[in-house]
């Protein structure tokens, strides 16, 4: 059957079928026409950051907070109140570039940060401090005991060192909702030890990192910011025991999830 006709330019006809189908897609004209561009999406505000001096090291360094977030009542960390733990410091300065990149943790719950408790026995990579003494036994907690000069020495009276005097500063201005600190054990005993109400925090981080949650770590530890501000205080305090000796990076690679994930839980 012979297709319809249309009059064209002197009689000439020409079929239906050349003819675009009615809803088929225009032509391309020849020209560059413009893409559409879907709108980027607008990165979240930056998170306030801020510095709180608390104090100073016996021999003079400084002692320095830095709050991330807003709000009230964060969660404090620190890492090597014993200097020759240095894998500590590492841990608690790779957070804060953590926080720095990616703020979206300390949202809802900001988090305080002093790297090393210890800067002086840091930078001599021994435990003590300047005057010799082992600040973690140096807390004015009910279980402190005088003991003479040796390893876990606690100093001539309970918050007689000028760090341990820091660390209570920033807890009385800060009012943590947990605390954490960072510390490294030998013999493969690394552990997510708790104080005080903090047990469910343990729990969590042991999920992410695989460390047994304890209760003890075996032995007394008189003086101890766990025995001051986890069982005299009830504040919830985790000592995050790494494997002495594994290198920083891989503690850091083990526990990051596990530190983020205590943030959050704080948050909520």
């Amino acid at each position: 059957m012979a297709g319809i006709l249309l009059s064209g330019c002197g009689g000439a006809s020409l079929p239906k079928a050349d003819l675009p189908a009615a809803n088929s897609p225009p032509a391309w004209s020849g020209r560059n026409e413009p893409i559409p561009r879907r709108p980027l999406p607008v990165p979240p505000d930056p998170v306030p950051v801020r510095t709180l001096r608390v104090g100073q090291s016996e021999s003079g360094r400084e002692l320095t907070v830095t709050l991330f977030g807003s709000g009230e009542r964060p969660v404090l960390l620190f890492g090597a109140i014993h200097g020759d733990e240095p894998a500590g410091a590492t841990l608690a300065r790779r957070l804060m570039e953590e926080l720095r990149r990616d703020g979206a943790s300390c949202r809802a719950c900001p988090v305080a940060i002093l790297p090393a408790a210890n800067p002086d026995g840091l930078a001599a990579g021994k435990r003590a401090n300047a005057h010799g003494v082992d600040l973690n036994r140096n807390f004015p907690a009910r279980n402190w005991r005088k003991a003479p000069p040796g390893t876990s020495y606690g100093g001539p009276a309970p918050a007689s060192e000028r760090e341990t005097q820091a660390i209570l500063r920033a807890v009385e201005q800060l009012q943590p909702r947990l605390i954490l600190a960072i510390h490294a054990i030998g013999h493969g005993r690394q552990c997510n030890n708790y104080d005080g109400p903090a047990a469910a925090v343990g729990r969590l981080m042991s999920s992410h990192n695989g460390y047994p949650v304890k209760a003890s770590i075996g032995y007394p530890t008189p003086g101890s910011l766990g025995s001051w501000a986890g069982v005299d205080r009830q504040i919830p305090v985790i000592t995050l025991e790494l494997p002495a000796g594994q290198s920083s990076e891989d503690c850091w690679t083990q526990n990051r999830e596990a530190l983020l994930a205590a943030i959050a839980k704080n948050g909520l």
